[in-house]
């Protein structure tokens, strides 16, 4: 049965050469963004999900009263993940790791080159709490020595070209007018790239606290604390506690802590008045919202189309009623009908697809790669499915609704709510379409005011970089040879 609805949907989508073309051309494009924006958002869903502890890998934060209302900051005191990991039983790891930008480039020396390179600083057992794969070391003892470095692949190859037997090495650090030696301990992978953070190694903080001079204070200061907990652990109870003891600790009573799963930070970001209130999730649920109405849009026009060629194919409803088919073998035909042009356009969607991803990656600054697993193919099986039944439905109820006794007699007129029904489709359509195009210019022009805002100054062919090594001991002699560069026109010192 099954492979005689295919036959006879097969011939019907060549009989009617036209009306297929139409809809193979317009579900293609329809599915082809559908894949798009399915990609990327599966892709934002899955930051920071990799780590083998997600489950139970937090982050701690505070909420504070202020003249503002209630603010949500994640500064934390330096000694806190200390004191969590040995005086909380519900707590497995706990490290303290300083943030993004808080110091910039660092400048590398090892094996008579030197190179740049993103760092942190952090505790002991960070490597205990995220999963950040050592190649070479034991997670337990690359940070136990103060003067340690672990590396990532690309970093230990920049700098030694192989990552082969450079355990125990000797690198030098500069950053700031800070100065280190240090000893390479160990090498991970390098960071995915479904990650919220991006670094070339890691330093030990016991280290940044001898450079620094940090005494144990308890007040607010600029480094994130990360921890993992036992499993069963009542987290509302437990950020209780933690309130508790830092107010003890600090005397601050304007303080309350609370834990905020790792891999949540990524899209749900914001906070109003203490109450966590979107973030990135919003652009997802968007860009999700603009998928459904475009395949929306796309099985509008299969719709219409197919209920406006219906006067060609009533006599066949008629006869095959005749003979006996009943309406429920109808509607699986004409289902069966669409869901096959549902999945050849798709064929045609992912051809697009793969030609077009790399340009989509230029757009949206990602590095998508659309690989045929398990995941992607029930997404894709998925999509089609919805796509099919989504185009054929109303076609198929319609077309079986049919009266075989009229048919024949050839008194078939379209109902004055089969007129109604395509008009209302139309206007649907063209509505979304409406709004689609009039968001596409807002953006367009947006994004041409802040290409072609005045500065105050002319950007075109200025140069800026930071002033390090002997360029920020002795700038001005750089200066002066700078200027001596046939092409230089100016070469102000912006130091001080």
């Amino acid at each position: 049965m099954i492979n005689n609805y295919f036959t006879l949907a097969w011939r019907n989508l060549l009989k009617h050469k036209s009306s297929f073309l139409i809809n193979l051309i317009g579900l293609s494009i329809g599915l082809a963004c559908v894949l798009f924006i399915y990609l990327w958002v599966n892709d934002e869903l899955k930051f920071d999900k990799y780590h083998e502890k997600d489950g139970t890998l937090y982050q701690v934060m505070y909420h504070t009263k202020s003249e503002r209302g209630v603010e949500t900051r994640q500064d934390t005191p330096h000694p806190l993940s200390e004191a969590l990991a040995k005086e909380m039983p519900e707590v497995e790891y706990a490290v303290t790791v300083t943030p993004d930008l808080f110091l910039p480039a660092f400048t590398l020396t090892g094996n008579n080159k030197t190179v740049k390179g993103l760092g942190k600083f952090v505790g002991k057992d960070f490597f205990n709490i995220f999963s950040y794969n050592l190649v070479q070391g034991d997670k337990f003892k690359v940070l136990t020595n103060k003067n340690a470095i672990v590396l990532s692949e690309s970093q230990a190859k920049n700098l030694f070209r192989s990552t082969d037997n450079i355990i125990g090495k000797t690198i030098k650090w500069d950053v700031a007018g800070l100065k280190r030696e240090c000893l390479v301990t160990g090498i991970f992978k390098d960071v995915p790239l479904n990650s919220s953070e991006h670094f070339d190694f890691i330093l030990s903080f016991d280290d940044l606290k001898d450079i620094m001079g940090m005494q144990p204070i308890w007040n607010a200061e600029p480094f994130i604390t990360y921890l993992t907990v036992k499993k069963g652990i009542n987290i509302d109870r437990f950020n209780d506690k933690v309130t508790a003891y830092v107010k003890e600790k600090s005397n601050d009573h304007n303080r309350s802590f609370f834990l905020k799963s790792f891999s949540d930070n990524y899209l749900y970001s914001k906070y109003e008045n203490g109450k966590e209130s979107g973030g990135r999730i919003e652009y997802v649920k968007l860009f999700s919202l603009i998928a459904l109405f475009i395949l929306i849009i796309s099985s509008i026009n299969f719709i219409n189309l197919s209920t406006a060629k219906a006067a060609k194919r009533v006599k066949e409803v008629g006869i095959k009623k005749a003979i006996g088919a009943g309406r429920k073998v109808l509607i699986a035909q004409y289902l069966v009908e669409s869901i096959l042009i549902s999945f050849l356009s798709l064929t045609v969607a992912v051809i697009l697809v793969l030609f077009l991803l790399p340009q989509f990656n230029e757009i949206t600054g990602k590095n998508l790669l659309f690989l045929l697993d398990t995941e992607i193919g029930l997404a894709l099986l998925g999509i089609t499915v919805f796509t099919g039944v989504l185009s054929g439905i109303y076609p198929a109820i319609y077309l079986s609704g049919f009266k075989p006794a009229m048919v024949l007699k050839g008194r078939f007129n379209s109902s004055t709510g089969e007129l109604w029904t395509r008009k209302g489709l139309v206007i649907f359509q063209f509505t979304l379409s409406i709004i689609f195009i009039i968001s596409v210019v807002v953006l367009y022009k947006q994004i041409d005011y802040v290409q072609h805002k005045s500065l105050g100054f002319d950007k075109n062919n200025l140069i800026y970089f930071e002033a390090e090594g002997t360029v920020s001991e002795n700038p001005e002699a750089f200066l002066y040879e700078i200027q001596r560069i046939p092409g230089i026109e100016m070469a102000p010192s912006m130091i001080g």
